[in-house]
């Protein structure tokens, strides 16, 4: 448990399981268009909804670039302030990544309407979600991690009129420490005995890879944008009944199982992972690098796509980006999944994108999973060669 020296984490998890309403407020600079906004708004939406939530109120506000203060104008800020009150808002969320001032300056403005109310940014919102879905201590640790890297100075007092002085003679030198001295340090031996540990469980899962490969060829590493329907394709590859739930980040942990060959011979490793969503940070991928090892450490990558998203293009390149920021260099065969809720054109449009480096399949279906099997094995069969 973090230290009860801490008051930003009582405040942050005060009534989480109680949160209902939402709001969801964006700024567009010159450079963003509407059409992006809604988009993004819409995924933000959905996030809430896997955290339990409802989104009440939706508001957009042009700006040349987001106030410094509290992310929104003076006068949009009075507006939000009675919607806050009107429809009894618990949370709201600034769909962008904001910085640690802004979204506590912003919070701080609406205490007088609603004491209890919490400003998240995007990043806020989905490590709460990966609290709901972790379940192995590895997971639990990087959301940790990534919380207290996030949280900046939200999670030492934030503003010098709560900041005292602690006199010198306990547990300071000289004239003292001031709380936000004394907090910084606690949370740096606490970031700093987290990787550690993450450190530690890496090493340990490596070791694990390396015994793996000797049951079976692969690994093979299923990535995609989230909800792409990464663990319905794992089940049907393996056979096996992971659950699959509707909603964003409802996989968290790498699960591992074995394909089958036509021949019944040595088994394929295939592990599902996290998915991936837009404006993901540096801080959670640098955070989940662990999880993330069984993508790293494949020798062969399916890029899970939802061919009948009407924003495909776009996720895919969400995905790309983010692999690229892994150094990731294995062979990646694109796998366009829930081809049967497809159009024409948006199969015209994937196999434009993907030429002849993909297969169709409906995981939920089983069509193309004959077809999907065989590549697998002809990528691993020419690596190994």
């Amino acid at each position: 448990m973090p230290p009860a020296c801490l008051p930003w984490y009582s405040r942050a998890m005060e009534k989480t399981t109680q949160v209902k309403r939402f709001l969801i407020l964006k700024v567009i600079t010159t450079h963003f268009h509407r059409h992006d906004a809604l988009e993004s708004m819409t995924e933000t939406e959905n996030l809430v909804d896997t955290f339990g939530g409802t989104v009440v109120y939706k508001d957009i506000q042009h700006r040349v670039k987001p106030d410094s203060n509290t992310y929104i104008g003076p006068g949009k800020l009075e507006e939000i302030s009675t919607i806050v009150e009107t429809k009894d808002i618990d949370v709201v969320v600034i769909d962008d990544l904001s910085n640690s001032g802004q979204l506590f300056r912003l919070e701080k403005s609406l205490w007088e309407v609603n004491h209890l109310i919490k400003v998240w940014d995007r990043v806020d919102l989905i490590l709460n979600i990966f609290e709901l879905h972790a379940v192995t201590a590895e997971a639990k640790l990087q959301i940790e991690l990534a919380r207290l890297q996030h949280e900046g100075p939200r999670a030492y007092g934030l503003g010098k009129d709560r900041l005292s002085r602690q006199g010198g003679g306990i547990g300071t030198r000289g004239s003292g420490e001031t709380n936000i001295e004394v907090e910084k340090r606690i949370i740096k031996d606490k970031t700093s005995k987290i990787k550690r540990q993450l450190k530690k469980l890496s090493k340990q899962k490596k070791s694990l890879l390396h015994k793996r490969r000797e049951v079976g060829l692969g690994p093979v590493a299923l990535v995609g944008y989230t909800s792409a329907g990464k663990t319905t394709l794992f089940n049907a590859l393996t056979g096996k009944s992971r659950e699959t739930q509707s909603g964003l980040f409802t996989t968290l942990d790498t699960v591992v199982g074995k394909m089958k060959t036509a021949d019944d011979s040595v088994p394929v490793l295939i592990s599902d992972t996290i998915g991936f969503i837009q404006d993901l940070p540096p801080q959670l991928i640098e955070a989940f690098k662990s999880t993330l090892l069984e993508s790293l450490e494949a020798e062969l990558i399916l890029h899970v796509v939802d061919a009948s998203d009407p924003y495909m293009l776009e996720k895919i390149s969400v995905v790309e980006q983010i692999l690229e920021s892994l150094h990731v260099s294995q062979p990646i065969l694109m796998v366009f999944n829930k081809i049967d809720q497809a159009s024409d054109q948006q199969t015209k449009q994937a196999q434009r994108y993907a030429e002849d480096n993909f297969v169709f399949v409906s995981a939920k279906k089983g069509n193309g999973l004959k077809e999907l099997k065989a590549k697998i094995i002809t990528n691993l069969s020419t690596d190994n060669g």
